[in-house]
């Protein structure tokens, strides 16, 4: 093969579809179409006179051959990446530094000014950016590069730069004029509604997990999201119930009329993390995040 250089877009699309054997998910992945996928899979297989990918009907599934080349694809990434962000800090010595970080979930945000705060202090010459979202958004937007770190909570693959900040519990609340107020029940037993959070929040995955590792099936649920007006609502006029962090609950206008229902069966223990992508830049951030002394001022009501 004569010597090219490697385009290394083409080389991000192959990673890709060797992580899904899909040209759909490749493209959705990397906001392309699927037709533009397997026009460069299809262009790679020429410029370099293998076969990549094998077609089984309506599905693809990639070979042997690109399965190697997808663990050196990997490294080449990296090493890109790296390059790129050593150049960026060369290029903004005599810049200010611009920190894109994620907000997701409803507990991260309540914690989110306090930890801006503490990084102004630490770090005065930093500009930042504030996402939120909720953590599987945030989560990704970080693996991507589209985000250089986020305050998350819930399940965080291995693969994902992670410093655990705090340990926090779902707890049932209900407006303090519910019935179950000061009772001892079990979560099975409850025929209240029950007021779910959207798709893709941490406390709504926690929830669901932990029903289905009990084989526990609500009676009666609500699909009320972020909406907190809806919520608010139906647990004032029809006895509903809600899941909620603790320490959201603590840290928020939940506290003023809510209370957390005694219910013997319900533990469900939610860790919320400072994750970074590759190659983060702020090393010294990160430092200061492992502290303990920060952890506690963060935490401090």
């Amino acid at each position: 093969m004569p010597d090219k250089i490697l385009n290394l877009f083409k080389i991000k699309v192959l990673s890709e579809v060797c992580k899904t054997n899909s040209y759909r998910i490749s493209a959705k992945n990397l906001h392309l179409t699927p037709s533009a996928v397997s026009k460069i899979i299809k262009g790679l297989e020429k410029d370099w006179n293998l076969q990549l990918v094998e077609s089984k009907g309506n599905s693809i599934r990639v070979n042997a051959q690109a399965e190697q080349l997808a663990g050196l694809a990997v490294k080449l990434l990296q090493a890109s990446d790296e390059f790129n962000s050593h150049l960026s800090l060369l290029n903004s010595h005599n810049s200010t530094a611009i920190l894109k970080i994620g907000s997701g979930g409803s507990h991260t945000k309540i914690i989110m000014n306090r930890i801006l705060e503490s990084f102004l202090k630490l770090f005065p010459e930093i500009e930042y950016e504030v996402i939120t979202n909720n953590s599987s958004e945030i989560l990704r937007a970080v693996e991507s590069g589209e985000l250089d770190c986020g305050i998350v909570s819930g399940l965080i693959p291995d693969r994902v730069n992670k410093e655990l900040i705090y340990k926090d519990n779902i707890s049932l609340y209900a407006y303090h004029k519910h019935t179950l107020v000061g009772a001892d029940v079990s979560l099975s037993a409850i025929n209240y509604p029950v007021c779910l959070r959207e798709k893709g929040s941490s406390t709504r995955f926690y929830v669901e997990q932990f029903l289905g590792e009990q084989e526990i099936s609500l009676q009666n649920s609500r699909q009320t999201g972020k909406n907190d007006e809806l919520t608010d609502h139906l647990c004032k006029t029809q006895g509903a119930l809600q899941f909620l962090s603790d320490f959201y609950y603590l840290n928020s206008n939940w506290n003023k009329e809510y209370v957390k229902i005694k219910c013997r069966d319900l533990h469900i223990p939610i860790p919320v993390y400072f994750i970074s992508r590759k190659n983060f830049q702020f090393t010294k951030l990160k430092k200061h995040i492992r502290s303990t002394s920060w952890q506690d001022e963060i935490l401090a009501s």
